[in-house]
């Protein structure tokens, strides 16, 4: 049964967007796209690791240099070959796994911010417990499920809907992390370029194989490409768990676009969601 309690005059938009616990955004790159697939009041802070580590994602685990890895599947000595190979494996370590997973999109012209976007989606198989945080310049949506009941919160331009509704898939339906293969995702970090392999690096108890983007491809960007940088880390099963790029764009009327993205695991094993405050805070009463 749905419950809903309305605070804004163009609920019908709104309900629609936030429906989507992905949500698609520009990123500026003309054919990038692929057709596949403050106050935050409930984000958990990071928290150790399931290997004992700070989950931050980011470091090496001392100064002794980790063994060289293999170049796993999806890729070999000259580079990334199969993205899709990369995706699929990522999806499927999520899937059967929890995690905290932040994607970041920053746009700017002419040396000012057009948009940013950060996404951050933390999901746990064991206690059924999952947090979607969407905040932009203009909209902050927060999208909480228990079991098969999702909750939801989202402001744009100062109005406020809340929504609560029975889910028809059980959790496991609604684990996994949607759109990875979209432009705005690792998908388009990973083919925005050509990635060779650099070095073997120690991040959480895990060997990761780097690779550097080498050159940007600029056949589905509107301009020409005059700065471009990025790093994919991979391990030895294929997964993702860091991939990033930034590429400066000198557009078809002389301007400076710039373009960045984030795509960070930051854990990935038994972790723990939060129910978060403004979920007990709210009456969802019918009315």
């Amino acid at each position: 049964m749905m419950r809903l309690r309305a605070i804004s005059a163009k609920e019908s938009t709104r309900r629609h967007v936030l429906a989507v616990a992905g949500l698609a955004v520009t990123t500026g790159l003309a054919g990038c796209q692929d057709e596949g697939d403050g106050d935050d009041s409930g984000a958990t802070e990071r928290e150790e690791g399931a290997d004992g580590s700070d989950g931050s994602g980011g470091g090496d685990d001392g100064e002794t240099a980790p063994e060289s890895l293999a170049p796993p599947e999806g890729t070999s000595e000259s580079g990334i070959d199969d993205t899709a190979a990369l995706v699929d494996a990522t999806r499927q370590a999520l899937t059967e796994n929890g995690y905290d997973l932040e994607q970041e999109l920053v746009n700017t012209a002419g040396g000012e911010e057009t948009l940013s976007v950060t996404q951050q989606r933390r999901s746990s198989l064991a206690s059924e417990r999952r947090l979607f945080v969407f905040d932009a310049s203009t909209e902050t949506n927060r999208i909480y499920i228990e079991g098969r009941t999702q909750y939801v919160r989202g402001t744009s331009n100062g109005e406020t809907i809340v929504e609560s509704r029975e889910l028809e898939r059980d959790f496991a339906g609604t684990h996994p992390p949607e759109m990875l293969n979209d432009g705005e995702s690792l998908g388009g970090i990973l083919r925005i370029g050509t990635y060779v392999p650099t070095e073997t690096v120690q991040r959480n108890g895990r060997r990761l194989l780097r690779f550097e983007l080498d050159s940007a491809d600029e056949s589905g960007i509107s301009g020409r490409v005059t700065e471009a940088t990025g790093s994919v880390f991979v391990d030895t099963e294929s997964v993702v768990h860091e991939a990033n790029m930034s590429l400066e764009i000198e557009d078809n009327d002389g301007q400076i676009v710039t373009v960045a993205q984030s795509f960070v695991v930051h854990q990935l094993g038994e972790i723990s969601v939060e129910r978060p405050d403004w979920v007990d805070e709210t009456d969802w009463s019918e009315g």
